[in-house]
């Protein structure tokens, strides 16, 4: 059996990466950069298992498209749409088309590559990364959150329509809270603290494992996602932004 990682030359999808390879899977690893993925995939030699390289932009949809028409025929048992970035400011001072573009790697690509993979295979995981900003209205981070808050709801939804069509696929939500990544880098973010990322891939990997519908690694961040859905948004608004703006 094939996994396919989207944003597996760094952070969360190079660790979830190592995880299934250490399981005995072969792997697809897409990611923009080929020479970066190149050498993952040398990394990943020691666990003896295949790896197939696909440099793609997924914030193309044609590319989204190729993608998937060139590994449609593998095995294909897991497909993890992990490909996203932030991008940390004032709504009135970030690039219009930096967030575009976000939105098509985000948002779009998620959209379409789920879609294909479940109308495509009759059985298999799809795995959609979210974050927990999806449940924050984020000042200075309000497209990102806004992005995967779409990947949040898409993502239950679908999960629920194959469930009550006793279809044998599932569409699993992830939702990690800050991980130290190169994420925060691109984000243009100064994040010191948070999960790391190999534990946070561990965490997620067993989710996966158990065919965990929502999986939100670590308990600290599963209280934050307790306490959102009784503290009043004007307060959760008040306390995003002075986090984030410290930062």
């Amino acid at each position: 059996m094939y996994a396919l990682i989207t944003g597996a030359s760094s952070g969360i999808g190079l660790e979830l990466a190592k995880q299934i390879a250490k399981d005995g899977h072969d792997l697809v690893l897409v990611a923009r950069n080929v020479d970066t993925l190149n050498q993952v995939k040398e990394e990943l030699k020691q666990f003896g298992c295949n790896v197939l390289v696909k440099p793609y932009d997924l914030s193309d949809i044609n590319q989204c498209h190729a993608l998937f028409d060139e590994v449609k025929q593998l095995d294909l048992g897991l497909w993890v749409n992990n490909a996203g970035y932030g991008n940390l400011g004032l709504f009135t001072d970030t690039a219009e088309d930096l967030e575009l573009n976000m939105i098509n790697l985000n948002i779009k690509a998620v959209h379409v590559l789920t879609k294909l993979f479940v109308k495509q295979f009759e059985q298999g995981i799809v795995v959609n990364v979210s974050s927990l900003a999806a449940f924050l209205p984020t000042p200075t981070f309000a497209t990102y959150a806004a992005t995967k808050s779409y990947v949040y709801n898409l993502s239950r939804a679908i999960n629920y329509e194959m469930k009550r069509e006793h279809r044998n696929l599932r569409v699993l939500t992830v939702a990690p809270g800050p991980v130290k990544t190169k994420f925060n880098v691109r984000a243009n973010a100064n994040i010191n603290r948070g999960m790391d990322s190999a534990k946070c891939a561990e965490l997620i990997y067993k989710g996966i494992k158990r065919h965990k519908e929502f999986i939100i690694p670590g308990f600290s961040m599963k209280l934050v996602y307790f306490l959102t859905k009784f503290i009043p948004v004007k307060w959760l608004l008040k306390a995003s932004y002075r986090i984030q703006t410290n930062k």
